[in-house]
């Protein structure tokens, strides 16, 4: 498990950075939903490139669409990489309209509750885990220490019903992506050819997306020279093939506590080492990021106590 958890935390650092860095592709370019694409295609690209040259990567794509075809894998199992479409997508939307720190509590709130419950019905190749009172206090406490960690910026948020509603749903849509991910690499055997999976059903769901925004009136400005801030994908790669083979052995809802925890970690440093205007190390951030590692901990030792005694 330790191995695991650290892993979780070392991808959750690196979402910190991808959202920094699509953020700014954002901004650059003006259209959220066109630097999600954008971000999907580089790592697609990357994806590609990997497998012309991996054999097993190969083999596991193979395997992969074997299961599919002879129906060892269920439909709602292949189209888990639609959540991550969707979320870039709703984030994209709705971040200007109730501000990111909202955003972040909804977001994290509905992947906290629905973990609970993916858990408890075995999505997960890991199998049924009990809803237990140690289990419950560390989603109430990963949502706690978020709100703390954005607590400055609330004053900056607006609370709307509608975008709040879906800030929670793909929350909790990612719960389940997450899970179905894990169930695919069981018959695939390889992390990024589960991936490659996730990156081309995300595509598709951004292509309409972005779509309907250009029929409404949207635009997309001049894409900017700095090679960093295409980084997006290939740090998404990362985090998908990660979490599609470390799931199995953490369940959904230990790994979204180390994946926050990461997450808030890398915040401070990236606030420390590279602020950006608005943006700097507070002790509101400090304390969120204790509070996570504190809760992974009790809990953690709770339920190896509980096993014990059992």
């Amino acid at each position: 498990m330790p191995m695991y958890g650290f892993l979780a935390a070392i991808v959750g650092a690196l979402t910190a950075v991808q959202s920094r860095v699509n953020g700014q592709l954002s901004k650059e370019i003006h259209n959220g939903i066109a630097a999600a694409l954008i971000s999907f295609g580089v790592g697609y690209v990357c994806l590609i490139v990997i497998t012309i040259f991996s054999l097993k990567d190969r083999q596991g794509l193979v395997a992969m669409w074997s299961a599919i075809k002879h129906g060892r894998l269920k439909w709602w199992e292949i189209i888990g990489g639609m959540g991550g479409g969707f979320f870039v997508a709703v984030q994209a939307t709705t971040v200007p309209l109730i501000g990111v720190a909202i955003f972040s509590i909804c977001t994290i709130g509905g992947q906290t509750a629905a973990s609970l419950l993916v858990d408890k019905w075995g999505i997960s190749p890991r199998g049924k885990q009990r809803i237990t009172a140690p289990r419950i206090f560390a989603a109430v406490m990963t949502l706690s220490a978020v709100t703390v960690a954005v607590f400055p910026d609330l004053g900056k948020s607006t609370f709307k019903i509608a975008p709040v509603f879906f800030g929670v749903l793909v929350g909790a849509i990612v719960s389940f992506q997450q899970a179905v991910n894990s169930r695919v690499n069981e018959h695939a055997k390889r992390p990024l050819a589960t991936a490659w999976l996730n990156f081309l059903m995300g595509t598709f769901v951004l292509v309409v997306a972005l779509t309907v925004d250009l029929l409404r009136g949207g635009s997309i400005g001049s894409l900017p020279s700095n090679p960093l801030l295409y980084f997006g994908g290939p740090i998404g790669l990362i985090f998908i093939s990660v979490s599609a083979f470390a799931i199995k052995h953490t369940g959904v809802l230990t790994f979204i506590m180390f994946s926050v925890s990461g997450q808030l970690t890398g915040a401070i440093l990236l606030d420390w080492l590279a602020p950006t205007s608005g943006h700097s190390v507070t002790g509101f951030l400090i304390t969120g990021t204790a509070m996570t590692l504190l809760s992974i901990a009790a809990s953690q030792l709770i339920t190896k106590r509980s096993t014990v005694k059992a």
